[in-house]
This record gives C-alpha cells, sequence and structure tokens, in this order.
C-alpha cells in the first residue's frame, strides 16, 4: 500500500469512528460525510509547514481536530492532544489505541500553563483569536508559534497566513510576537 493509500485508508478509519461516535454523542456539529471532509482537509492544510519532528499540542481537541489528522499524516511529530471534556477524552483515546497512533492525550484544562512547553500550539474552534492566543502563549517556548484556524476575514498583526481551500485561513503567529502577559 502506498503512502497515500496507507494515508487515505487511515483517514477514513477515522472519520467512520467519528460518524459512528457522533451518532452517540455530539463530537462535532455534523457528521454529514462533507462536513467531515472540511474538518479533514482544513486541518491536513497543516501539515506540510509544520517543522520535522515538531512537538505539536492541539489545545481544546474536541473530537480531535486539528491533531488527529495532522498525527495521521506526520508520524515524526510528537503530537499531544489536550481536551477537558471527559466524553471526548474517551473518544480521543479509542481512536488513537485503533488507529495505533503514538499520541499523548491530556485530560486537562488548556487555561492552566502546562509543566513543559511545545514547538506549535494548534487552536481551532477554541475562542477568538486574541484569546486564543492569551490561552496558547504559556503552552509555546520561545521559539514557537500558535497557530489558530480562523474565518477568512480575519486578520492579526505579525501573523502569517495559510489559505485553506475551505475559505478560511491558519494562522501562524510567532512567540515573540505574542504578550506574554505575567506568567
Amino acid at each position: 500500500m502506498s503512502r497515500d493509500a496507507a494515508l487515505d485508508a487511515t483517514i477514513a478509519e477515522f472519520t467512520r469512528e467519528l460518524a459512528r461516535w457522533g451518532d452517540r454523542m455530539n463530537l462535532v456539529g455534523s457528521t454529514d460525510p462533507a462536513a467531515v471532509l472540511r474538518h479533514v482537509e482544513d486541518s491536513l492544510a497543516a501539515v506540510r509547514h509544520l517543522p520535522q519532528s515538531a512537538s505539536v499540542v492541539d489545545l481544546g481537541s474536541g473530537a480531535g481536530f486539528p491533531g488527529v489528522p495532522i498525527a495521521i499524516a506526520r508520524r515524526d511529530l510528537h503530537v499531544t492532544l489536550v481536551e477537558i471534556r471527559e466524553k471526548r477524552i474517551a473518544f480521543l483515546r479509542h481512536v488513537v489505541r485503533t488507529l495505533e497512533l503514538d499520541v499523548e492525550i491530556r485530560r486537562e484544562s488548556i487555561e492552566v500553563a502546562p509543566v513543559s512547553r511545545f514547538d506549535v500550539a494548534l487552536l481551532r474552534a477554541v475562542a477568538p483569536p486574541d484569546r486564543s492566543l492569551e490561552l496558547a502563549r504559556p503552552w509555546i517556548n520561545d521559539a514557537g508559534e500558535v497557530w489558530i484556524w480562523v474565518g477568512a476575514s480575519v486578520e492579526l498583526s505579525s501573523a502569517r497566513r495559510i489559505a485553506l481551500d475551505s475559505g478560511g485561513a491558519i494562522l501562524r503567529i510567532p512567540a515573540a510576537a505574542i504578550s506574554r502577559g505575567t506568567d
């Protein structure tokens, strides 16, 4: 099986599990195949831009977007999923086990600063951009970046944009451009 075929098969298995679990609990707004495909494609748009072997944290991972598709596509990354809600943690544990992903899952609040920091913090549908930056800053090292999935019209100074086929963008903000506040 080619790498692309293996990636496609693993993504298909992830989306099947998401639909199956989503029928029993509210993991995503819609388990309609087109809506789930958009979530997957928006997540995968980041993979070619992430540094080799980076430590990546998906804050407020929810149903695993963007962290799970990224972990599937980039096995070299050190991916950590952070989620506070137990039913979503149960789903994430199931998916990581089923797909045999080397991913850490943490049940904790993203509002509490972690013991260790990461190269990249990912936030998708967590909070407005300014609040997302505030939440993510303690999670990244001094050379790190915060990546926020946003709508097409959202702009932040110091951000580099990765355009998404869905019309939105990923904003990449370096740690140096984010106020540390009092941490």
